[in-house]
């Protein structure tokens, strides 16, 4: 790989699922002299990381592994050459507005939420920088603050293509380091894609709290998950993006790429009394549905089931 100049530094904002699985990545894989990895954290994970360094299992892969540099969230001041979001989606807007220090016009954003106009919320305050649209393909848990733990998924990025050629050394790095990447002209397209999975089945693991295994060994949850998924691709329509029928079949076959117990970081939210990511995919489709005149009832009907379920373990 070729660096267009000395040194190249990237910074991962947010270190659960999704941002501890590419941390764990870059920081193994193949990295040239000159690319600096930073992770910016808070609270628990920021003490976690700061004492022993981030922990990870895929697999049989277990590591320990430390960036070069670890810096509090909210405290932030060096801009980057690209910035990794990779926060829960509820919290990305005040996490993106809390480190502005990150950003500048020369800085590449690569925005990792469960939802498909993550780039358009932000752009707004990143000092002029670019952002792509873009979503990974990844089951990936926080098992403690600082610990991650891969279940199942490429970890395969798609994003946007980029107005400008700067980046390429980037990609290059996340392809050695053993992320897929796939840079499309119809992101919106796999955003939404990515939704039609990860929003349906999310909610419908929760609202009846049962595996990814158990939903494939059930013609009933099968049954309702696709008519959640029904809805969600009348939803897309209404907003332009033209999901298929095609794009539901593929997205059941999706369940034999997980193990039997893997469930959602949604999902085990739930389980914990917390809404988590809730306000995204749930409560949105429903909000955003009855705007374009779609009733959305079977998001209304699992909706009722999480929420008693969030009531019965915050107790």
């Amino acid at each position: 790989m070729n660096l267009e100049k000395k040194d190249k530094s990237i910074a991962i904002l947010g270190l659960g699922g999704v941002g501890g699985f590419l941390g764990a990545k870059l920081l193994s894989g193949d990295r040239p002299a000159g690319v600096e990895i930073s992770f910016v954290a808070r609270r628990k994970t920021l003490e976690f990381l700061q004492e022993k360094g981030l922990e990870f299992e895929s697999g049989e892969q277990k590591i320990s592994i430390h960036p070069d540099r670890i810096q509090e969230s909210g405290n932030t001041s060096v801009p980057f050459d690209v910035v990794i979001l990779a926060t829960k989606a509820p919290g990305l807007v005040t996490a993106v507005q809390e480190n502005q220090g990150l950003f500048s016009d020369k800085t590449l954003v690569i925005p990792l939420q469960n939802m498909v106009d993550a780039a358009s919320r932000i752009r707004s305050f990143v000092k002029g920088a670019e952002v792509l649209d873009a979503c990974i393909y990844l089951i990936s848990n926080v098992v403690r603050p600082g610990r991650v733990k891969h279940l199942g998924g490429p970890g395969k990025i798609v994003a946007g293509l980029p107005l400008q050629n700067d980046y390429q050394w980037f990609f290059s790095l996340l392809e050695d380091s053993g992320v897929p990447v796939k840079l499309t002209p119809d992101i919106q397209l796999h955003l939404w894609r990515k939704f039609l999975f990860i929003s349906s089945l999310g909610c419908l693991s929760a609202a009846f709290g049962v595996s990814f295994g158990q939903v494939k060994s059930s013609p009933q949850l099968i049954a309702e998950w696709r008519k959640l998924m029904q809805e969600l691709v009348a939803l897309a329509r209404a907003d332009g993006v033209g999901l298929t029928d095609e794009d539901l079949e593929v997205t059941l076959s999706l369940l034999s790429n997980f193990p039997y117990g893997s469930k959602s970081s949604f999902q085990l939210d739930v389980e914990q009394g917390n809404e988590g990511e809730k306000a995204i995919l749930l409560d949105e489709v429903i909000e955003k549905s009855w705007q374009v005149g779609l009733r959305a009832v079977n998001y209304q009907s699992v909706g009722e089931l999480i929420e008693a379920k969030i009531q019965e373990y915050g107790k």
